[in-house]
């Protein structure tokens, strides 16, 4: 599988809430609503933050274990309550990764602490709809949203609504696409090709490769701006954080599968051993 089929089915399920709610309702909706928690405040908190995912599958790694939401609530719960979580990433594309705009709502309402929405944003409408589902940050992906001035556009129009934005990079091109006044920004080691023109009238079609991983990209990291906060995203567990966290300057770690491929005990487990891992690297991810 790669980028553009994701893409083709996150444009379905957008397209049907377009007709749901246009956009200038979406705008009165968000004029009103409470201020957010803070998304990039939590996780420069820590020495090191971990973002924890919650997602039901993966179009890479297949279902995730457990699949029943009885079970999958109580893992979110573990992260709620697990000092080494600054913050939830919470996956909101149906088709192929079970998630859904309801479950964000449920766990932003449970939890105390910031959530993401984890999506393929590429236009306002995604922006303001964010803002509504009360999410504290968004997900903004420069292989997604290929024009430099664009992809500002979108950024600046969520830092208005009081969104934080995780800025996600793969590559060096794409590094060049983030404004300068990026606060978040996270290198994902998944490889998603960057031919992809993504927006409401046209869907460029992708020539490229299935979404694998690639730890050696976060050698980047040395060409991220200086002041933003540094997120490495995907391929992590709790055997090769510690390397990379030697390694790098990161300042927090996205991670998922390897915490969800288990009930509340392998991941209350999984997060213990991460925690472990970070501190024996010199760093804490306790939040404190």
């Amino acid at each position: 599988m790669n980028l553009q089929t994701l893409l083709d089915a996150t444009l379905e399920e957008s397209q049907a809430r377009r007709l749901r709610t246009p956009l200038d309702e979406l705008q009165r909706q968000v004029r009103d609503l409470p201020p957010l928690r803070g998304f990039s405040t939590a996780l420069g908190a820590c020495p090191f933050s971990l973002i924890a995912e919650v997602k039901s599958r993966s179009p890479s790694m297949g279902e995730m274990n457990p699949q029943d939401p009885a079970a999958i609530a109580r893992v979110h719960t573990v992260y709620d309550t697990h000092p080494a979580v600054s913050c939830l990433s919470v996956l909101t594309q149906s088709q192929h990764f079970g998630g859904s705009p309801e479950n964000l709502l449920r766990i932003r309402a449970e939890t105390r602490k910031p959530v993401l929405r984890k999506d393929f944003i590429w236009d306002e409408y995604e922006v303001y709809y964010t803002r509504s589902l009360e999410a504290d940050a968004m997900l903004l992906m420069a292989s997604v949203v290929t024009d430099r001035q664009r992809f500002k556009a979108l950024h600046d129009l969520a830092v208005g609504l009081g969104l934080d934005v995780l800025c996600e990079v793969h590559d060096e091109a794409e590094i060049g696409r983030l404004p300068p006044t990026v606060r978040l920004c996270g290198i994902n080691s998944r490889n998603f090709t960057s031919s992809a023109r993504f927006g409401a009238s046209h869907i460029g079609r992708l020539v490229g490769k299935d979404l694998t991983t690639d730890l050696a990209v976060f050698e980047l990291f040395g060409r991220l701006p200086g002041e933003c906060l540094k997120v490495a995203e995907s391929g992590l567990n709790a055997r090769n954080i510690g390397e990379v966290v030697r390694r790098y300057g990161f300042n927090a770690a996205l991670v998922g599968t390897s915490l969800l491929k288990g009930d509340a005990r392998h991941t209350t487990d999984e997060l213990d051993r991460f925690e472990a891992a970070i501190r024996g690297s010199g760093l804490s991810a306790s939040v404190r």
